[in-house]
């Protein structure tokens, strides 16, 4: 029987870039990512990541859950995923599961793959009160899956209001890594950027205006800045639940932002 040995975080503290000090090496047991000290050159601009959701996001619509899943529910997910076929056609892998976003007429189209028993019983358990308050069809539930590598990411996006209702959960499988949050342009102008980490097994919440009006995206970079340290990326795993949504025009209450039924434009990935 294989032994199983615990993953190694080597926090590189004092030690000078290409020549590292072995003794100034501080080894750590029970994380995924690789944290060293942040060279200058490399975090210049580089926004840092904050572990908790701050007041306004929490009043426009963020919310972040720790350990939405176990580590054995996270094992299993994983397995489930990279037993299936990927979508290769992106810069990154995707899979798509009861329905998938058409780029050519911005709506959801069906796939025959349904989301699997694993995929239903971890959508419930993070299921956002806006789901069962805004008419949607119950039981259109979609899942999208996307893989991140390292130096890999998503351009800044609003999913489109025409395809999907109110309630976006993301869960982190995986490797951490930070989101930017940001109103956008259209809302208004020059609003703060915010960055969050999401750390391995959390869940994401946006509904209301972080859903509608906040633009959201991943910085493609090797690492982030996280309580002063930079983390190397590893491979993320994220599942994306989202609801169709209700049949007619769109009904959201920020029509400066709405590409489905006001002038804003889509803003897509």
């Amino acid at each position: 029987m294989p032994v199983l040995l615990p993953r190694l975080l080597i926090s590189l503290r004092g030690c000078e870039r290409g020549k590292p000090n072995v003794q100034a090496c501080i080894l750590k047991t029970d994380m995924t990512e690789l944290v060293q000290t942040p060279p200058p050159d490399i975090i210049r601009g580089v926004r840092p990541a904050q572990r908790e959701v701050n007041a306004v996001l929490q009043s426009d619509g963020v919310r972040l859950v720790l350990e939405a899943c176990s580590a054995d529910e996270e094992s299993e997910l994983l397995a489930l995923v990279d037993a299936t076929g990927w979508d290769s056609s992106l810069s990154r892998r995707v899979q798509h599961y009861g329905h998938r976003f058409a780029y050519s007429s911005k709506t959801c189209v069906p796939v025959a793959e349904p989301p699997p028993p694993a995929f239903t019983r971890i959508a419930e358990r993070v299921r956002p009160p806006c789901w069962g308050a805004d008419g949607g069809r119950d039981g259109e539930l979609q899942c999208t899956v996307n893989e991140y590598l390292p130096g890999q990411g998503i351009s800044p996006h609003i999913d489109a209001h025409g395809a999907f209702g109110d309630g976006l959960v993301a869960v982190t499988l995986g490797a951490g890594c930070a989101i930017r949050l940001q109103r956008n342009r259209w809302h208004e102008a020059g609003a703060p950027i915010h960055t969050l980490w999401l750390p391995p097994r959390s869940a994401l919440f946006l509904s209301g205006a972080a859903r509608y009006v906040y633009t959201h995206g991943i910085v493609s970079r090797k690492g982030d800045l996280v309580d002063g340290e930079w983390r190397l990326r590893g491979r993320r795993v994220s599942l994306t639940f989202r609801r169709l949504p209700p049949p007619g025009p769109c009904a959201c209450s920020f029509p400066e932002s709405c590409d489905a039924s006001g002038t804003a434009p889509k803003l897509l990935p």
